[in-house]
């Protein structure tokens, strides 16, 4: 079960399942295995999940349910940590790179869901 909902979700971002799993710092090796009936461990599952949007119930066949709010994720790391890791990448960037991010944090800012609500006192 596990194998045909891996390869449907790929499919389904248009992507092959080896690419997928090397996004997410797999092996094609590791791959194989799943294509034979292997399962991957839990912190795998959870990557999976978080990368399809779904949930790991869903990738184990166990709900049937495929899509699951953002706000149901549980996140692998607090928001100190996300923020002290891309700090700790910016400091490795030349000036180009910084250019490249701060046009891509302006893009997920003004065009996407990812600004913070404001919080209105009522």
């Amino acid at each position: 079960m596990f194998w045909e909902r891996f390869y449907s979700l790929c499919q389904r971002v248009g992507k092959k399942p080896n690419p997928v799993g090397k996004e997410i710092g797999l092996s094609s090796g590791i791959i194989s295995k799943w294509k034979a009936g292997g399962i991957p461990n839990g912190e795998t599952l959870m990557k999976l999940s978080n990368y399809f949007n779904v949930s790991v119930d869903y990738l184990l066949g166990i709900s049937s349910s495929i899509e699951i709010k953002d706000s149901d994720i549980e996140p692998l790391y607090s928001d100190i940590e996300i923020k002290n890791k891309i700090y700790n990448n910016l400091e490795k960037l030349n000036s180009s790179g910084l250019a490249n991010v701060e046009e891509y944090s302006e893009y997920l800012t003004s065009k996407l869901k990812y600004q913070k609500e404001e919080q209105q006192d009522t």
